[in-house]
């Protein structure tokens, strides 16, 4: 087995052209994530899924292989890839990857690869005073058909669930547009649910677990008719590396923009 493969995957990976990166992979490539399992897949459509994603999100994405050395039919690697996403934050992806070879393709891979902290921020908390009572909040922010009213990010469409929420582990489903990737479906998984208190969700893609992004709503009464209401946005779980290059999805300007709407929707 030739360590080419592995020069190969770097080069394709440095032309910025997904469609290349995945003809470094055979048709049946196996692909694991012993840390996440759920990441795991089969196929060279998937890599050209996911490269796409990665790709767009970290245009001048840049890889290196450290060192790397051969150990009976696995070739052992240790690589970084570094990027910046159109909101100027930088991703640095650093670890092992494992590989073997057939027809000078790679066949199957172990990857290691995770995000480096480089004390940036993770999360965006935004709060304002709200002139309605905590439980109307709470009920509007429980229903998935209202969340259309308070998107200042233009990204929500409609809900595809017409039930509220009611508790912890609930789910519900929204359409979602996005310029870069067009229109596409999100499954939250309910997080934190304390009535007339708090509620967050966890989005995912429909029937996978959650990539690691929350959002929470915690409700503050002031007084009968006022209520600070503070809303986080945490991407510091998130590890799958075509989620990671398009972090963070919103800005704080987006965060601010719901409360103005909230405020709108309950006047």
């Amino acid at each position: 087995m030739s360590e080419n493969v592995l020069e190969a995957l770097r080069a394709a990976i440095n032309s910025h052209d997904p469609e290349r990166v995945a003809a470094c992979f055979t048709d049946d490539f196996l692909s694991e994530r012993p840390l996440r399992p759920h990441e795991g897949f089969t196929g060279n459509k998937t890599v050209l899924q996911n490269w796409t994603g990665i790709l767009t999100g970290l245009p001048d994405l840049h890889a290196e292989i450290l060192r790397h050395s051969r150990n009976g039919r696995e070739i052992w690697s240790e690589w970084e890839m570094r990027g910046t996403n159109p909101a100027g934050v930088t991703t640095l992806l650093r670890g092992p990857v494992i590989v073997t070879s057939r027809d000078d393709l790679i066949a199957w891979a172990r990857f290691y690869l995770d995000p480096v902290n480089l004390a940036e921020e993770t999360a965006i908390t935004v709060s304002d005073v709200v002139a309605a009572p905590a439980d109307r909040i709470f009920e509007l922010l429980c229903h998935p058909d209202r969340h259309h009213e308070i998107d200042a990010s233009g990204m929500v469409r409609h809900a595809e669930t017409h039930r509220p929420v009611t508790a912890l582990g609930d789910a519900f489903t929204m359409a979602m547009h996005h310029d870069q990737v067009g229109d596409y479906r999100t499954e939250s998984h309910v997080v934190v649910f304390e009535p007339g208190l708090a509620i967050g969700w966890a989005p995912s893609e429909p029937g996978s677990p959650p990539l690691g992004q929350r959002f929470v709503w915690r409700l503050t009464p002031i007084d009968h008719d006022r209520t600070k209401v503070t809303q986080t946005y945490d991407w510091s779980a998130v590890t799958h590396p075509p989620a990671i290059a398009a972090l963070p999805v919103l800005s704080a300007e987006d965060l601010a923009g719901s409360l103005r709407l909230l405020a709108e929707a309950l006047a």
